[in-house]
């Protein structure tokens, strides 16, 4: 049986980014839990996972996540904000350097006005009547094939957003190999060595390398972590999240969400189309269309107070989660009205970043390790939500660690 130089369980953004980095040097197995998906059948990828806790007893905290090569980052809406820099930075991480490798390999850049839609203008122009300070969203799309459907969330039928399969695909073509449709159980440790034991396909497999890099996500990372030994701390977060809105008298075309945000301390309002306003509304005998629907987003830095057992997920929402959306709420429903809307609903809380659950300084060191000596590098390291898209952060994470083997080597 092949032993290879690293074994990376998980494609997603760290994943694939430390893949890319250190594949022209040492012989890499990619492991993945889903399949080979193309942008235009990411929705097949969605995975939702529901916290047992209610919320405010009025429903559960939904969590997305994604299944698939590329993981995650083939429904994120492509927003490549910089978050947690600082609070990396206390433990002794500096990833200035790798946040423009990224951001340069991905021609991140603000939305062109010629790509900002008309309820993003209205919300801009209303935030700014309001005394706020709306700024243009960071986003990594080609611009030039972009067609405003508003489906990112969905992948991408024109091929225009970037994800790390632009990483995955690099680090193939330098000799990477891929193995699908694996789910990684468990990490051991044998002499200098380590075997990861998983199912392929439902039949048990055990893989050889001689180290890994687990980049399960927040919610799989846990789970081999504790069936390897290594107990993790009950610090998940999601970056919580409601979507408010209702119909006003105007029509309008189909854009891009989240193409403009303004950013507070501890949450942040971005306009953002969801279907489940027009059902809600419906409830209420309010009968809508999408044209006719303004809908913005409240996402909170909410409290690190959940964890992932074998089996099931629990995610407590603390009354201070629930003070911070409220206040979204109020700034958002201001920012509404003025748009024309009179009656406005909320959907349910979703969770979209879930992190945390493996974190610097607890559970690895600041060189990315665990105690067994194999590493850790996705969102489950994060010391704290971020309240914001964290995808270029992770993705500059990957570079860093990437960096690091190449430099120890």
């Amino acid at each position: 049986m092949e032993e290879y130089d690293y074994a990376i369980i998980g494609s997603g953004a760290s994943g694939a980014a430390v893949a890319e980095k250190i594949s022209s040097e040492y012989n890499v197995l990619i492991l993945e839990k889903g399949k080979n998906l193309s942008l235009n059948q990411a929705k097949n990828g969605y995975f939702r996972a529901s916290s047992l806790e209610d919320f405010e007893k009025n429903g559960k905290i939904e969590i997305l996540s994604c299944v698939g090569v590329g993981g995650t980052t083939l429904l994120a809406i492509g927003n490549y904000v910089r978050t947690q820099e600082f609070e990396l930075k206390k433990l002794g991480i500096d990833i200035e350097k790798e946040l423009i490798e990224v951001e340069n390999e991905f021609n991140v850049s603000p939305v062109p006005k010629k790509n900002i839609g008309e309820r993003t203008n209205l919300f801009i122009e209303n935030s700014k009547e309001l005394g706020y300070e709306p700024r243009i969203m960071p986003k990594g799309i080609d611009f030039d094939k972009c067609r405003g459907c508003g489906k990112c969330n969905m992948g991408c039928k024109f091929q225009a957003k970037k994800t790390s399969l632009q990483y995955i695909d690099k680090a193939i073509s330098n000799g990477a190999e891929i193995k699908t449709n694996f789910e990684a159980l468990k990490i051991e440790k044998k002499l200098k060595n380590f075997t990861v034991q998983g199912l392929n396909d439902g039949v048990s497999e055990t893989i050889n390398a001689k180290n890994v890099i687990l980049s399960a996500g927040g919610l799989d990372t846990p789970k081999v972590l504790n069936n390897s030994g290594i107990k993790t701390p009950k610090r998940l977060f999601v970056d919580t999240f409601v979507t408010i809105g209702g119909k006003c008298g105007q029509s309008f075309k189909d854009e891009l969400n989240m193409a403009a945000y303004i950013p507070f301390k501890d949450f942040l309002v971005s306009p953002y189309y969801s279907e489940r306003i027009i059902k809600i509304l419906k409830e209420r005998k309010i009968e809508s269309e999408r044209d006719n629907i303004i809908g913005l987003m409240i996402k909170i830095k909410d409290d690190s107070l959940g964890y992932v057992e074998k089996n099931s997920i629990k995610k407590y929402c603390t009354g201070k989660d629930v003070q911070k959306i409220s206040n979204g709420v109020a700034i958002a429903s201001k920012i509404l009205k003025m748009s024309g809307v009179d009656t406005i609903v909320s959907t349910e809380a979703i969770g979209a970043h879930p992190g945390g659950t493996a974190p610097l300084g607890t559970t690895l060191d600041n060189k990315f390790k665990t105690e067994m000596g194999f590493y850790v590098c996705d969102a489950s390291i994060l010391p704290e939500a971020p309240g914001a898209p964290p995808m270029l952060t992770l993705m500059a994470l990957g570079k860093k660690l990437g960096e690091n083997i190449l430099n120890s080597s």
